[in-house]
């Protein structure tokens, strides 16, 4: 929880770690995976408990702080200081953090003032196409193409850690390793 001293505003902060490349047969044996791989390391606690703003999640383990560049103040008297796993098609936006642009993967202009939402549901349905075309280019791409500012990020499977910090490079990289696949980072708050 972030307390943001000038407009005396309380907020959770999150960070998805998503992966967009995996397939969505095998989002619940890699849930599994990881899961395994941050108990081995005593990252996360094993069992599930009410500590993330989704369903169940699992709360810190006495380790936790190991993967951190910067931890957030007082985590684990937090209520919402778990890790949520995602095992389904979901859009990893950034919530209150705002979005500034929609960037055409082609010619780099943005695109927020366009109508991007059919193409967005499109894509988290898997009807139609997610193709959007450009105002300026007018090339056509898919929807998950085009480059979000702040970050967003599209997938069948992420990890959403619910006010721990800013994570190690290297926690990052070990991480990939597991998973398989290039990660994407998206930080956001409620």
């Amino acid at each position: 929880m972030y307390i943001n001293e000038q407009f005396k505003e309380v907020s959770d902060h999150y960070t998805s770690i998503v992966s967009e490349n995996t397939n969505p047969t095998d989002c619940k044996k890699l849930a599994v995976k990881v899961i395994s791989f941050l108990e081995e390391k005593k990252i996360v606690q094993k069992e599930l408990s009410n500590c993330v703003l989704g369903l169940n999640g699992h709360k810190p383990a006495e380790n936790f702080a190991s993967i951190l560049e910067r931890q957030n103040e007082g985590l684990q008297d937090l209520k919402t200081n778990g890790v949520e796993i995602i095992t389904e098609r979901k859009v990893f936006e950034n919530g209150a953090n705002g979005l500034e642009q929609v960037n055409c993967p082609k010619c780099g202009k943005n695109q927020i003032g366009e109508d991007w939402a059919e193409a967005l549901g499109n894509w988290y349905e898997k009807s139609e196409s997610d193709l959007l075309k450009c105002s300026d280019c007018l090339s056509e791409n898919p929807i998950t193409e085009f480059h979000f500012e702040p970050n967003w990020a599209f997938g069948d499977f992420g990890l959403i850690f619910w006010n721990w910090g800013i994570f190690k490079r290297e926690f990052l990289i070990e991480l990939e390793k597991v998973i398989g696949t290039k990660l994407k980072i998206v930080y956001g708050k409620v």
